[in-house]
């Protein structure tokens, strides 16, 4: 305890016990806490005065009572779980370079031209020999320079400062892999061969084949029927296209019924396999009375094609036509409903 608590206590003591009376000075002392604190007390009650609730507005709406009663909303819907495949084949070429990797590549290699040594002719030709006679007559066509794919660009010239290539110039045309390339087939063939013809990078423009968009992914759709109403609010039967989808049987799994499903929908001259047991996406499909369509889901799983075809020849979901077509073909041919859910299951190349 400290020397200020001990003072204030002695104080309070004798304020209390002291039966003199005790002076009070009339200006009052300025402390900064008190030393005691008593309760006040009343001597005295007062009875309180009756309580009367004030005038509030009345209880009855009239619009509330005009309103009809409320319904219960009605249950959540249930869902069949069905399953589908996104049937795809990946792409057989690497994709064609835009004309701004064009120009960067060949900026490239015009660089490495210019920091590396310039090619030694006699250490691989002897001077006056069959291969030496062969190197001067090959090298005016590339301005005196050993590599095919820079257009003649030579790093130890007086032009060696200008690597840059100009939009829509000779020198962009030369170093472009279609005429190397052919230019490659002339040289190796001899008088007596006949000439190579290169397969082109499109392929058939059929759309049934796998041979085709070789530098894309193509997926398989199928061609069937579905009921839907017209402007006139008559019902008729329109052409659909989607993935191969079905319902899953007894104690199926999804990729089991994944692959079932795609036998019985495109035949079995396919080699295919499912890509892991987990889908990649689902479809939500709205129940409709006046057609008999109940609510559906639709889990897509991912499957690969190594070789065969597809052959709608008496499937058993009544699918008339296949197609292996592109992302970008899909988005042109399929409703904009069934694009916002499947679009993002389908790679970008």
């Amino acid at each position: 305890m400290t020397s200020s608590s001990r003072g204030c206590s002695r104080t309070a003591q004798r304020f209390l016990y002291s039966s003199r009376p005790t002076f009070v000075p009339r200006t009052p002392l300025r402390t900064r806490t008190p030393c005691i604190q008593t309760p006040s007390s009343r001597g005295y009650a007062v009875a309180a005065s009756t309580f009367k609730p004030l005038d509030g507005p009345s209880s009855h709406f009239p619009h509330v009572s005009s309103m009809p009663p409320v319904s219960p909303s009605p249950g959540a819907t249930t869902y069949k779980i069905s399953t589908g495949i996104i049937l795809s084949r990946p792409p057989l070429l690497t994709e064609t370079a835009t004309p701004f990797e064009k120009a960067f590549y060949l900026y490239q290699k015009r660089l490495n031209e210019r920091l590396v040594l310039p090619f030694t002719r006699y250490f691989y030709h002897k001077k006056d020999q069959p291969a030496d006679l062969e190197w001067k007559v090959k090298v005016k066509e590339r301005n005196g320079v050993a590599a095919r794919d820079i257009g003649g660009y030579r790093a130890y010239g007086e032009e060696g400062w200008n690597d840059e290539v100009l939009i829509g110039g000779q020198e962009e045309k030369v170093a472009e892999w279609d005429n190397i390339a052919g230019k490659l087939v002339d040289e190796g063939m001899g008088e007596d061969l006949e000439k190579v013809k290169l397969e082109s990078r499109e392929g058939e423009a059929d759309k049934r084949s796998l041979a085709r968009k070789m530098d894309e992914t193509v997926y398989l759709v199928v061609k069937g029927k579905e009921k839907t109403v017209d402007r006139e609010g008559k019902e008729v039967k329109v052409d659909v296209w989607e993935f191969p989808r079905g319902d899953m049987v007894g104690n199926e799994v999804l990729h089991t019924a994944a692959q079932r499903i795609l036998a019985q929908t495109a035949g079995e001259n396919m080699n295919t396999w499912i890509v892991g047991h987990i889908p990649i996406g689902s479809l939500t499909i709205k129940p409709s009375k006046k057609f008999g369509r109940e609510a559906e889901k639709v889990f897509y799983m991912k499957g690969r094609i190594m070789a065969g075809q597809a052959d709608l020849k008496g499937n058993a979901f009544g699918k008339e036509d296949f197609m292996w077509l592109t992302r970008k073909e899909i988005e042109e041919l399929v409703t904009k409903r069934f694009w916002s859910q499947v679009g993002g299951m389908l790679g970008g190349r």
